[in-house]
């Protein structure tokens, strides 16, 4: 049986998180679409912004080692960008906020269905971007289970858990599916661990993390410590 090209995996997964995306933006209402957040609470639109200014950074830098050229470093650290990213677009209108999503997604998808197997699979040739990981992970990671995280956030940040609960395990099932290696899987599922100890869903966090370690056993050294993990260890100890 020939293996579903990673091509295929990563535009299937980009595509089912922008249906959510869309699906998560019909189901607020045009108040809740337009409100203005602060720092501490994002709103709708700010979580929007947020993903579409690191999908355009993706794009930017694929594009820029495509062309052979260094990608630029950038002086401001992440937490500094994001706050930046933040303040730069809380008050614009929902109307751009969408269109220029929508644009950049665009841009997003005629990136990938451009590259190649080869440019997805190699390591090394992305190491600003990906490090020493393929290219795909990044994809996957900071492309696509972002996007999700930030869904989540919005509805966890208004004690609306059952609908965090449903995305976060709707994007952990998918990758789990998918045909990628274990220690992918066992990223993702870590992750979805770390989401249910800070939600002080204990057994369910426990669980996650078994099922985490058994695909990558280095990772219980790494639990121990995690402080993401901090509730789930108290619990045991």
């Amino acid at each position: 049986m020939t293996a579903q090209p990673f091509k295929t995996i990563v535009l299937d997964l980009l595509q089912q998180g922008h249906l959510d995306e869309e699906a998560f933006l019909q189901e607020l209402g045009e108040t809740e679409r337009t409100a203005i957040g602060t720092p501490e609470r994002w709103s709708a639109k700010d979580h929007v912004a947020h993903m579409t200014f690191w999908h355009q950074e993706l794009v930017l830098k694929v594009t820029v080692i495509l062309q052979q050229q260094e990608v630029p470093p950038r002086e401001e650290n992440e937490e500094l960008l994001n706050s930046t990213v933040f303040e730069e677009h809380r008050l614009l209108p929902w109307s751009a906020i969408h269109a220029e999503s929508e644009r950049v997604y665009a841009e997003l998808i005629t990136l990938t269905e451009q590259l190649s197997e080869e440019d997805l699979t190699a390591s090394r040739r992305f190491t600003p971007i990906s490090g020493e990981r393929p290219l795909y992970t990044t994809f996957l990671g900071p492309c696509y289970e972002h996007d999700q995280e930030h869904l989540a956030q919005y509805y966890s940040d208004r004690n609306a858990l059952p609908q965090a609960i449903e995305i976060r395990e709707k994007c952990v099932n998918r990758v789990i599916q998918a045909e990628v290696p274990a220690w992918v899987k066992g990223s993702f599922l870590y992750n979805l661990a770390c989401f249910y100890a800070q939600q002080n869903q204990l057994e369910k966090a426990a669980a996650r993390l078994q099922e985490a370690v058994t695909l990558i056993p280095p990772l219980k050294e790494r639990s121990q410590t995690d402080p993401e993990l901090v509730a789930l260890r108290d619990q045991l100890s």
